[in-house]
This record gives C-alpha cells, structure tokens and sequence, in this order.
C-alpha cells in the first residue's frame, strides 16, 4: 500500500491533549513518508509546530456553524493540499460530518465512522436506555435543559455528582453553588443538555477499540488509570486483562453494529465490585499511541479499512505495559503563526526558517 494522504483534526498537545497527535505517530510508525494534513480550529493548537506534525495545516469553522462553511472550508483545503482519507477526533466535528456522508464523497474523501443512528444512541443523554438493553449499569442519569433543571435534579441525585456537557467537559460537584457555577460554564459553552450523573467512586477504566459495522470488534486495548489529573484526564495508564470489560464492550457494540473508532469509559463500583459505564466516546482517545507502541495500530487499522473495506485482527496488548504522559515545549516561526493566522494554512516544511 502507497504512503496515504490524510487529514487528522485534534491537534491540541497540551494539559488535555487531543487524539490527532497520537494518531498522525501512529501513522508514521506504519508509513514514515505519509502525508498529514491537520485541520486545526485555532492557529495556537501546539501540535501544528512539532517536529512531528502535520506536513500542512489549516484553521477551519467550528462545526456548530454547520455544513456548508465547513464544506466550503475543506474545498479550499483540497485544492491546497488533497487528501484522500479523514480520521476526525472531536465529537461536534463527528455529529456534523455523520450527515455528510454523500457530500465526503462526492469530494472522494474515505472516512470510517459510525452512522447517525449509532451516534445518536450511544449519546450521554440516551445511554441509559441502551446499557439496559444490553444489561449494562450506568449510573443514575438526568438530561436537562437549564440551570433550574440542574437545580431540581440534583435534589434526586444528592452530591457529590458530576456535570456534563453533550460533547465534551465533565466536572465533579459537591454543593448547589458548584453546581450552579459549572452548569453555567458548560451550558455557555456548549448548550443544552445538560447531563447530571450520580459520582460513582472507584477506579477507571478505558477501552479503545474499532467496530467493524456488523456488530464484531476488530482490536481492543484496555487500560486501568493510574494517574488522574485534578480535571479527570488520564495522565498515566497500564494495560489490563479484564473479562468482564472485555463483554461488556463486546455487548455495547453488538448491539450497535458501531462502525469505527471507539473508547468506552468504566469505573469499577468500589461497594458493588462492578463494571458501570460511564461514556462510549466516537473516535480514538488521545493515548491511542500508546496502543501502537505495543503492537496494535489502530489508526493504521482504519486506514486499511477505508482503503480496502477490511483490515485484519489486532494483536491482543499484553497486561502490564504503562504509559506516562508528559509536556514538552515545541518550536515554531511567526511566519507559520502568520500564516494560519492571516491566511487560514501554512505547508509547515515550506515555513520551517
């Protein structure tokens, strides 16, 4: 297979990195000349200047502003710097770009993405009804539209409880002014619904794995959080072997038919002793590197599926391997920064001086 062309989005590397670094690392490990574009929503998204990054980037229109700038925006992208497949990471990108299957394609852009029923079922505010369904547990869960619903629900589910966005932020409250401060950020920021859930206590765990359409799971790599950030975000992580897990992912995405990327999001009930499912997550995490370190390229498995409609089996990722998360500063140029700024895309190897 030739070294493909890809657009990865994602780019942020910092406290709370996004997957698009992971993900282009793992494609260089399977294809070192590939080219990577990364599409970028601001021009001070760290992983835009590392030595490892994209070979062009380009800023484009947050998804809330719909399909047509976004269409338009990737247009002038393709006569810049074409691109053939597209693994998109954030989650609003993924809700607009489900409904624009027939227009990904008639552009010839190959991605590998779950459809609008799928997504919409996996979605924080209905995943109460499909865990049940597939006999998962869930926490005690409530959607609400404004701040005076958060109010009330939190009168039901007691604190300590966590707040969520539809897409993305999660924060841990143990009082109604907690409550109120963080339901206004997040309502501000990313609209309704808001969801409440009941703070499970126990460790957690993450699954990243890939669908394959029918209702099977092409790899699956589990890991138990070993270091947690004040914000929630896995700073460190050690791969597990864990049965239980195992089926209930394989349930989950049974009951789907999920095509794609993956990440199931467990904590383990420290009274109870039981798995409870706290999110099924799109796209790959931002550790799914981490993954390819120790054998099981995931990204380098969608590639292959959207390329050829199939990939083989992952390798299973032996218990014990750990990652540690770390910060490094990177370098670049006000011509590049000059560039996406004013221009809206900058050829990084043409700008490196």
């Amino acid at each position: 297979m030739s070294a493909p062309r890809i657009a990865v989005s994602g780019l942020h590397r910092g406290e709370n990195p996004q997957p698009g670094a992971g993900i282009m690392r793992s494609v260089r490990r399977r294809w070192p000349d590939a080219f990577i574009v990364g599409l970028a929503y601001d021009a001070h998204e760290s992983g835009i200047y590392a030595d490892d990054g994209p070979d062009a980037a380009f800023v484009m229109p947050y998804p809330k502003a719909g399909a047509k700038p976004f269409l338009s925006r990737l247009d002038e992208v393709m006569e810049r710097a074409p691109f053939d497949l597209f693994i998109p990471t954030l989650d609003a990108e993924i809700e607009l770009l489900v409904h624009l299957e027939k227009e990904l394609a008639q552009r010839r852009i190959l991605t590998c993405l779950p459809d609008r029923e799928m997504l919409h079922r996996r979605s924080k505010d209905k995943l109460s009804a499909l865990a049940k369904q597939c006999n998962v547990q869930v926490p005690e869960t409530v959607a609400v539209a404004d701040l005076g619903g958060a109010l009330a629900a939190a009168a039901k589910l007691e604190f300590p409880l966590v707040v969520k966005g539809q897409y993305y932020d999660a924060k841990l409250v143990h009082s109604y002014n907690e409550l109120s401060s963080a339901a206004s950020q997040i309502l501000a920021q990313w609209g309704a619904p808001l969801i409440l859930q009941r703070c499970i206590i126990g460790p957690e765990f993450n699954a990243l794995g890939i669908g394959d359409g029918k209702g099977g799971i092409l790899g699956l790599c589990s890991i138990r959080k070993t270091i947690v950030s004040d914000k929630g975000k896995g700073l460190g992580g050690m791969t597990i072997k864990d049965a239980k897990l195992n089926e209930l992912c394989a349930n989950l995405i049974s009951e789907l038919c999920w095509r794609g990327p993956f990440e199931i999001e467990v904590m383990k009930d420290e009274e109870s002793g039981e798995h409870v499912l706290i999110e099924i997550n799109p796209r790959f995490p931002a550790w799914v590197d981490f993954a390819s370190m120790i054998g099981a390229n995931f990204p380098a498995a969608v590639i292959e599926m959207m390329q050829n409609g199939k990939t083989d089996p992952l390798p299973n990722c032996d218990a014990g391997h750990f990652y540690l998360r770390h910060q490094v500063e990177v370098l670049g140029h006000v011509n590049q920064l000059s560039a996406l700024s004013a221009d809206g895309g900058v050829m990084l190897q043409q700008t490196k001086n």
